[in-house]
């Protein structure tokens, strides 16, 4: 009987932070806090199938010259645009450039990812921010120049 009690208070508790960290992502979702402010961070624009402009709050992590960001869920909208038109814009510090988006999903794309976003956060921060999320897999996307961008070839 007691075990019976424990298992269900583990359970309800298990089930508690769920909803807490899915109310907390939801409302972060909509909302868009500005976590960071500055060049770490942007809006970046994807579009529909109609060609209607959709907006994201995006932290973003620069590998170099490199720029990535991420999806934390399978639901977000801009993850699931970006793969069916990979043509998006990034907006940062008031200058709005154009980029291809390459959603990469391989284990050394995701393990780079989180590779970045301890070095940026901290073991502790990263695995607070992973919690909030339900541990939810990370879909690295890479914002690559379009071809027509790129200038001539350095001699």
């Amino acid at each position: 009987m007691a075990v019976r009690k424990i298992a269900l208070r583990v359970a309800l508790g298990i089930v508690g932070l769920a909803a807490v960290a899915l109310l907390l992502d939801g409302v972060a979702a909509i909302v868009q806090p500005s976590f960071e402010p500055g060049d770490a961070e942007g809006v970046l624009h994807t579009f529909d199938e109609d060609g209607q402009r959709h907006e994201a709050r995006m932290i973003i992590i620069e590998d170099g010259e490199v720029l990535w960001v991420q999806s934390g869920h399978h639901f977000r909208g801009w993850y699931h645009r970006l793969r069916k038109n990979p043509k998006v814009e990034l907006e940062r510090g008031g200058v709005r450039r154009p980029y291809r988006a390459v959603a990469l999903e391989t284990p050394e794309a995701k393990a780079h990812m989180r590779e970045m976003l301890i070095e940026r956060v901290g073991l502790v921060r990263f695995y607070l921010i992973r919690t909030f999320l339900l541990f939810a897999d990370v879909k690295p996307v890479r914002l690559d120049p379009p071809p027509d961008a790129a200038g001539p070839p350095e001699a």
